[in-house]
């Protein structure tokens, strides 16, 4: 199983605060951004333009992924 957890103005815009999904099913973080898109009716660019935590560590699209893993999509801030 795979958690994923969303921040930020991601939880705020979906109203979603993550889900738990099957390590058979999402593979890679690409997936997981695919699976969240659908399932929250956002695109999956916006959750690619995140900044994406994987175990704590910060991960790129092309991340694999394990069952046990923890997965954290947090919206790019900006202000000034």
């Amino acid at each position: 199983m795979i958690t994923i957890k969303l921040f930020g103005s991601l939880r705020l815009k979906t109203g979603c605060k993550g889900l738990n999904a099957q390590w058979a099913d999402i593979k890679t973080v690409k997936d997981a951004c695919a699976l969240m898109a659908e399932t929250t009716g956002m695109t999956t660019a916006d959750y690619k333009n995140c900044v994406i935590m994987l175990n704590g560590r910060q991960a790129k699209i092309s991340s694999k992924l394990s069952d046990g893993d923890e997965l954290v999509f947090m919206a790019p801030s900006g202000g000034g």
